[in-house]
């Protein structure tokens, strides 16, 4: 009579190990679609003589012809087992726990403060995925990259706090090793980190979509033991049209059964300035409703100083209220055609003229009275802008105890919360 099996898991996959027998089987890659549940099936043979591969292949496990004609390929290998007990009782287990999935939690015994909120602030939360979106040639690879490494040093996010060092894998669908590592060595170079001393920061170039390779990322990540993954682009690594929600669904629930925070670099759709930023997301609006944190990264490139500076705001955030807007210069350091280092650091959104002027108008008026008390009349001619937007603003700042008018009939700056 066959023993009773030990059952573990590795990612995805339900093991099961027969001691007695010698016999490992591993079940991996589950379908299930009309009223079949299949599997990818290895069976293997740990004790002498012989041992190794007894056979690999799909099994469906609701069909008894399958698993009679498995049990027969097996038999022809090793006679000495009872295969139509064993594979029986693998096939029913096998579905019962599949089924199962996520185990139901009582969210009395849970401690929302047990672990950190943020991976790194104010990007990447410590569950969940986050969208970095931009324009092609800005440079939202090379800031998505930059994260990385700061996650994988444990370096000192943007409020000061010193992040966790965790091993970063970064999924690309779009370049090649040679490319990232460049850019992973000139980022290294900012930041002023030696060859010997660069962090754990693993590349994988991908060929399948994400829904598809789920499952060995997912064992990637278990042997690799990474904090995030960096996944580059998100419309590559759907399995279908970008446009349409059967990919984008599929998608984020690849990426949810990862397990690990993921940051995720996407396209920016052109638009006329008129429509909501989060709208410019390019494809189905569920790539934005399946994120828990958006940002949308406008860049202005300076070819001249080999510079780029993306002002980041947050479209949308599942957890608390908006984060800040900021900008983030990227500045670019070339040698014999080759990429020497990058330097990113924070930059004041408001000196950028292109950027400032995208600003919200209370944001622009803040700023321009941050250097001294203006009249209305001044604090038109400087911002370029209607006397009508600016007396509303005026008046919703003031309500708001952020501005003061003063004896000489000018504005100034009463208090400004910290970006």
């Amino acid at each position: 009579m066959t023993s009773s099996p030990k059952i573990g898991r590795r990612g995805d996959a339900i093991l099961f190990i027969w001691e007695r027998e010698g016999l490992e089987a591993g079940l991996d890659y589950f379908y299930e679609g009309h009223g079949e549940i299949t599997a990818e099936v290895t069976v293997k043979k740990n004790t002498p003589p012989d041992p190794g591969l007894l056979h690999c292949a799909r099994l469906n496990l609701m069909s008894s012809q399958s698993r009679s004609s498995l049990g027969k390929a097996l038999g022809s290998r090793y006679k000495e087992m009872d295969w139509p007990s064993l594979l029986e009782q693998m096939c029913y287990i096998a579905v019962q726990v599949y089924r199962e999935g996520a185990p139901t939690i009582d969210l009395r015994t849970v401690d929302p403060y047990e672990k950190p909120r943020w991976l790194l602030y104010p990007y990447v939360e410590t569950g969940g995925p986050t969208i970095l979106f931009a324009e092609g040639g800005t440079g939202k690879s090379t800031l998505a990259l930059w994260m990385g490494v700061n996650v994988a040093l444990g370096s000192r996010d943007l409020r000061g706090g010193v992040t966790e060092s965790k091993p970063v894998l970064y999924l690309d669908y779009e370049t090649t090793p040679e490319i990232h590592a460049e850019r992973f060595g000139a980022i290294c170079a900012g930041l002023g980190v030696e060859k010997e001393g660069r962090p754990p920061l693993y590349y994988r170039k991908m060929m399948t979509s994400l829904p598809q390779s789920a499952a060995i990322i997912r064992k990637e990540i278990d042997r690799l033991g990474a904090g995030l993954v960096i996944v580059d682009s998100l419309g590559a690594a759907g399995d279908g049209p970008p446009e349409e929600a059967a990919t984008v669904i599929p998608l984020f629930t690849a990426i949810n059964r990862l397990e690990v925070p993921t940051l995720c670099v996407h396209h920016k759709r052109k638009g006329t300035g008129k429509e909501n930023a989060r709208d410019r997301l390019f494809g189905s609006v569920y790539y934005a409703n399946a994120a828990r944190i958006v940002w949308d990264c406008e860049g202005v490139v300076d070819p001249v100083l080999d510079k780029v500076t993306l002002g980041l705001t947050n479209v949308k955030i599942n957890n608390g209220k908006p984060l800040p807007k900021h900008a983030l210069e990227l500045l670019y350091v070339n040698r014999n055609d080759r990429l020497e280092s990058v330097t990113i650091k924070k930059v004041d959104l408001m000196k950028v003229e292109d950027l400032a002027r995208k600003a919200p108008m209370r944001d622009r008026i803040i700023s321009e009275l941050s250097g001294g008390a203006k009249s209305i009349g001044e604090l038109v001619e400087s911002l370029d802008a209607e006397e009508t937007s600016v007396k509303a603003r005026i008046t919703e700042l003031r309500r708001r105890g952020e501005v003061v008018n003063l004896a000489d009939h000018t504005w100034g700056l009463v208090s400004r919360e910290e970006e």
